[in-house]
């Protein structure tokens, strides 16, 4: 059975207020105000044909703001729509005489005003027909707005959804894309040295219980995450010769901010997967500072060569998904930029804002 939560109760009678609140001060500025301004004593019948006018004004306002509208005008019925539209005015047109005949209420006021009353029948009542134009035309707009405010909310829901499902995606991208490097890795290491495999195993364990647990949320500890890539650092130099250096340079944090989970470490994984020789001297540096107060800077410097040339310019899945990422988290609150300097070293520059 489906209940309903008092916040939900608390927000119906709300709007039940707010509508009879609206609906007391429409019938006294319209119906009972200026009669009183007419200096006369009136008939008892008067005030029941004020308060039957307004119960038919307050129906065609539900059945056109529940039913017509949203069935007919807001399903592109135009014809149907107004066909209603017509039938209410001229419904309230019939009920509106019927009642006057049947209270005799045009001789009754005459009567009162010492007039004699009409001789000649009226088609329309032109204050009857303003009243039916105005409530029709009010009741249109508020469904129409809070149509409009609907669909709104809707498409932000969608939106968000969609943003979330496709940062999912490109999280997932990029954690096979680390783990089959670093396993690639500790199988190497494997036929070398089973002590250091060893370490490496317990290592990757280490940071594996980090994605499992915390990387599951939009947002994550940055001294967690600058933990996380310490230890891929540490484990990915495992496997580097004495000829390949890598200088990692943490930032002195008062205090902690919170980051995307493994936004930085396509940028560390592209450096030492495009910056290591074998048979050359290769020096990579990874710079991580906080400006102030709020902006992560991080520097990536690696050394290129001529056979990962292309590879290194086409940047590769990982920073393609951290590109993506960066625009779909942090809008308009990064720069980034990347390329080769005078000495052919590539750079990575991002600044980002984590307020």
């Amino acid at each position: 059975m489906k209940t309903i939560s008092k916040q939900q109760q608390y927000k119906t009678l709300w709007i039940v207020v707010i509508h009879g609140m609206l609906w007391a001060l429409l019938g006294f500025v319209l119906l009972f105000y200026p009669p009183l301004s007419w200096n006369v004593e009136l008939p008892f019948v008067f005030w029941v044909k004020q308060c039957l006018s307004m119960f038919l004004l307050a129906v065609i306002f539900y059945l056109n703001y529940f039913v017509v509208t949203p069935n007919y005008l807001f399903q592109d019925k135009l014809g149907r729509f107004f066909v209603f539209i017509l039938l209410f005015l001229v419904s309230l047109q019939v009920l509106n005489y019927a009642i006057s005949n049947l209270l005799s209420f045009d001789q009754m006021m005459a009567s009162v005003r010492h007039r004699p009353p009409p001789r000649e029948f009226r088609l329309i009542d032109s204050f009857v027909l303003m009243l039916s134009l105005l409530v029709l035309g009010i009741s249109t707009a508020i469904a129409a707005v809070q149509r409009w405010q609907k669909d709104a909310r809707l498409g932000e829901e969608l939106q968000k959804q969609q943003i979330e499902a496709e940062l999912s995606f490109l999280k997932g991208q990029i954690n096979p894309h680390f783990f089959f490097n670093t396993l690639n890795s500790i199988y190497s290491l494997s036929y070398t040295d089973v002590e250091l495999s060893r370490e490496a195993l317990h290592k990757l364990s280490r940071m594996m219980r980090y994605l499992l647990y915390e990387t599951q949320q939009n947002l994550v500890s940055l001294k967690k995450e600058i933990d996380f890539l310490r230890d891929h650092i540490a484990l990915m130099s495992l496997r580097l010769h004495s000829n390949n250096q890598i200088e990692f340079r943490e930032p002195k944090m008062d205090k902690d901010f919170m980051i995307a989970p493994m936004l930085l470490l396509p940028f560390v994984e592209n450096a030492l997967k495009h910056g290591i020789s074998t048979s050359k001297h290769t020096h990579i540096l990874i710079d991580l500072e906080i400006l102030s107060p709020h902006t992560l800077h991080l520097r990536v410097e690696n050394d290129t060569f001529q056979e990962q040339k292309l590879m290194q310019e086409s940047g590769g899945i990982g920073l393609q998904n951290t590109k993506r990422r960066l625009d779909l988290q942090y809008p308009s609150k990064y720069t980034l930029s990347h390329g080769k300097d005078e000495q052919h070293r590539y750079i990575v520059d991002l600044k980002l804002d984590l307020s």
